[in-house]
């Protein structure tokens, strides 16, 4: 396995990063919340890239849809990229989300879209019924959903799950950007917080999660297109990976700013808020360590290293 990203791949991220950039980066986030219709420009605007005509089946173009998903987590981008780019291929579909049960909760299922509910196992069904946008813990824009019968059932699931977590590897990647920044201009008793020893030991446990996390997402990636019996152990297990990471990235961001990290003038705030959906639905941390245990006894897990008698990549 070649943990180098295609140049390709990386290019393209650079330009969403850029059109989202010179629109207003977090702004984004801020005018979607005053008015949601501002979603549809969103994804007006990455059409207009090209990004919805991704084959997510072509090795390169997968990872110029991961890095994409990036580049939309770093600025907590209001819309629902990984999904849109999962549902590549299915008939009749335009996004899909994954769901625990049949009484369910998706974020962004308000958007004028062709949505698909999917369980972990593959099963599928289709949205027949949206509620409004729900002002909860969970984010503005999450739904409630209601599901027609069981009709099929989908390979999408590994695919909607690496992506997602690329997105939310784009938010903790900021998280550590601003914190880092923060801690350098910072002063207290006469020194900048960063000359502190134990804020340096916090800042190394967040360049460990984040820069673990990146690798585990690129060898995932790989993975889910050459293993395909093992893709949905390994999508889980980077699941798992990333909330951990998450709860470390953003504990330490927000201890380290102190209170105005949980006001609207800081972009962790934002950052913060705007995870909770990716990191609670459909399903969080113990959930998500407990699906991994069922399904490493169902097909083995693979590492990055030889394991299990067979040869690592």
């Amino acid at each position: 396995m070649n943990t180098e990203l295609a140049s390709e791949a990386v290019e393209f991220e650079r330009v969403v990063s850029s059109s989202l950039m010179d629109t207003g980066g977090f702004e984004h986030v801020r005018r979607a919340e005053r008015d949601p219709s501002h979603r549809g420009w969103i994804g007006d605007r990455l059409g207009g890239l090209g990004l919805w005509e991704i084959d997510v089946s072509q090795e390169i173009q997968l990872e110029a849809a991961a890095l994409a998903c990036r580049a939309a987590g770093r600025v907590a981008l209001p819309y629902p990229v990984a999904e849109r780019l999962a549902a590549f291929g299915l008939d009749g579909t335009d996004a899909v989300g994954l769901v625990a049960r049949d009484g369910a909760h998706l974020a962004h299922a308000d958007l004028e879209m062709r949505w698909t509910a999917m369980l972990l196992d593959g099963r599928t069904a289709r949205v027949v019924q949206v509620g409004d946008p729900g002002r909860t813990n969970l984010g503005p824009f999450v739904c409630r959903i209601v599901q027609a019968p069981r009709e099929s059932t989908t390979d999408a699931g590994p695919l909607l799950v690496v992506l997602q977590c690329w997105t939310l590897l784009g938010m903790l990647q900021s998280v550590q950007a601003m914190t880092v920044n923060y801690v350098r201009d910072r002063r207290q008793f006469g020194q900048s917080l960063a000359e502190f020893q134990s804020v340096q030991f916090a800042l190394t446990d967040v360049a460990v999660a984040t820069q673990g996390l990146e690798e585990l997402c690129k060898y995932t990636t790989w993975a889910i297109g050459h293993r395909p019996a093992e893709a949905l152990t390994d999508a889980i297990a980077l699941r798992s990976a990333s909330l951990e990471a998450a709860e470390t990235t953003f504990r330490i961001g927000h201890q380290l700013h102190g209170a105005i990290g949980f006001c609207d003038e800081s972009d962790l705030s934002w950052l913060s808020r705007h995870s909770q959906a990716l990191r609670r639905l459909p399903f969080g941390r113990s959930q998500t360590e407990a699906a991994l245990v069922q399904l490493i006894g169902r097909t083995g897990f693979y590492t990055p290293v030889t394991a299990g008698g067979r040869e690592g990549p």
